[in-house]
């Protein structure tokens, strides 16, 4: 009895000592409601694993959706040192590549990808709202 309760009290010390408890960090469902709370709809989609944007960052694959009918990728991390090797891991695996316009966006341990394709000079509609759902999670906590 005395060795289930030792090792029942290591099982969970190991256990409490995994979790990331940083506050400050946010999860998917805050970034989803910020999206929601500017009024952008996102629609969940799948992303083929040979899209470039839809690889693996830094061991994490994204969870995919489209808004208004473009690609919209958020990768969540446990925390902001995993989120800025996942940026550099991208620009590492695309460094040769011509890929197709996009934007990215940091906030905290998350890293989104808005893939909107237009033109370089052209201005990204979408894109002060997106910069209002950033600012909004920063703002939390």
């Amino acid at each position: 009895m005395k060795k289930i309760v030792i090792v029942s009290l290591y099982i969970m010390m190991l256990l409490s000592g995994c979790r990331t408890s940083d506050p400050n960090m946010v999860d998917l469902e805050e970034v989803l409601s910020a999206f929601k709370e500017q009024n952008l709809l996102l629609e969940v989609t799948k992303v083929p694993t040979k899209n470039i944007f839809g690889m693996k960052l830094n061991r994490v694959r994204p969870d995919s959706y489209k808004l208004d009918d473009k690609l919209l990728l958020i990768y969540m991390y446990t925390s902001i040192k995993e989120r800025e090797k996942a940026l550099q891991d991208f620009r590492n695996k695309t460094a040769t590549f011509n890929l197709v316009s996009f934007t990215y966006y940091e906030v905290k341990n998350v890293l989104i990808f808005y893939v909107h394709g237009l033109d370089l000079s052209k201005k990204v509609a979408i894109d002060e709202k997106i910069q209002k759902v950033v600012g909004e999670l920063n703002e939390q906590r």
